[in-house]
């Protein structure tokens, strides 16, 4: 009650000092923008690196590997298959497509003259066993079936002839909202697809968009060809998926000498490898923030450093007068706080135009008011910490320092 009683003390004293206080309570209130957002990026860059595939990452290995350009070879995309499948430890083997490597995106129509775009589509595509190799669930309809899968080299790629496909449960509801997907017909650019199940998750990357989880998934029967590119093995032990990796590697390049492999790499190490420069920028914007923090903690300890020096003989004459040593240090504490909500109030607005400048130009989303109350309380602490040393030295000035000159 009594910090309350020197409310109007207090303005009256900062009225004689506006250049500083509104230095101040700008800086505050920039900080305070900054703040809140850059917290909220970092936030989503670490909830962003932990939005699951939906494919086994942790018993996934990928081996790329390449034929030699002119070179004749006597390896066969199905020998391949065949040489990884008898790996010890090798559950599942299949060539295509893997989540955060490379995946094809294309437009995806419900209308054979595909005239009108309905969304944008990862393609997963690659041979036989490749939904089990990654691992996927699913949730309606079933997964393929060999009888039912086309044969590279015999397909009929006649307008008439559908793909059998996998799409994820977050396409169905985009394609057929309230309306199941088995059985239905899509296009792609070239093609078109017959769903015949649902699989929960399946994204081609992470970026934070509702339509990174749009994706198909069909397989081919693979034969004599020889194919160059990304071998996906699957082993049932995670702990074992390096050893096994590496032994998978020796066994391809037995059965296929003729190509080369240039990279083995476990899903978990693509994962790290494709967050690896937005962990660089995310630490980047944490050094700014406690850049920002320390700057602002020095220009408020400066500041009140500054005025208890001014005020010395107020002071004096204050404790002549009866204040007690707390009354001096509740009275610069009560000062701060309102130097600091002020440049609080100020850096909500900051905040929020900033955001809207970053949701138009970089898609970010809005900043939910939660990480300004964070913020402000942050901004709060620091304030008085930084205003406590400064208000203890007040709060020890001697009554005697009244009857001197300054």
């Amino acid at each position: 009650m009594r910090i309350f009683l020197q409310i109007r003390p207090i303005l009256a004293a900062l009225r004689s000092h506006k250049t500083a206080v509104m230095l101040l309570v700008l800086e505050i209130a920039l900080t305070m923008a900054v703040l809140g957002n850059l917290v909220f990026i970092v936030y989503g860059t670490v909830q962003r690196s932990r939005v699951p595939t939906g494919v086994a990452e942790s018993q996934i290995g990928l081996i790329q590997s390449i034929g030699v350009v002119g070179e004749p070879s006597q390896g066969t995309a199905a020998g391949d298959l065949a040489a990884l499948r008898d790996v010890p430890g090798v559950t599942h083997a299949a060539y295509g497509s893997l989540p955060l490597w490379f995946v094809e995106r294309d437009p995806v129509f419900l209308d054979p003259s595909r005239q009108q775009q309905i969304a944008q589509m990862y393609e997963f595509q690659g041979s036989q066993d490749l939904s089990r190799t990654l691992g996927l669930r699913v949730v309606e309809g079933h997964d393929f079936s060999d009888d039912e899968l086309p044969v590279v080299g015999k397909m009929n790629m006649s307008k008439d002839y559908q793909f059998p496909a996998l799409i994820t449960r977050a396409l169905a509801d985009r394609l057929y909202p309230g309306r199941s997907a088995l059985g239905r017909v899509l296009y792609d650019g070239n093609a078109a697809l017959r769903v015949v199940g649902v699989v929960d998750h399946l994204r081609g990357a992470i970026t934070g968009r509702s339509d990174d989880d749009y994706s198909i998934v069909y397989e081919y029967v693979v034969g004599a060809q020889n194919m160059g590119g990304g071998y996906m093995i699957r082993v049932g032990n995670p702990a074992s998926l390096p050893k096994t990796l590496q032994a998978a590697a020796v066994a391809l390049q037995k059965a296929n000498p003729d190509h080369v492999q240039n990279k083995l790499s476990t899903m978990p190490e693509l994962r790290a490898g494709y967050f690896r420069s937005d962990h660089v920028a995310g630490r980047m914007l944490v050094a700014i923030i406690l850049i920002l923090l320390v700057v602002t903690a020095l220009g408020v300890s400066g500041l009140a450093s500054f005025w208890v020096q001014q005020r010395r003989r107020q002071i004096g004459m204050r404790r002549a007068l009866g204040a007690t040593r707390r009354d001096i240090l509740h009275y610069f504490q009560a000062e701060n706080f309102l130097i600091v909500s002020a440049g609080v109030l100020l850096g909500v607005a900051f905040a929020y135009a900033l955001n809207l400048f970053l949701m138009h130009r970089f898609e970010l989303a809005h900043l939910p008011a939660n990480y300004l109350l964070v913020g402000a309380v942050v901004l709060w602490s620091i304030g008085q910490l930084a205003v406590l040393g400064p208000a203890l030295r007040a709060a020890a000035v001697p009554p005697v320092v009244a009857t001197r000159s300054v």
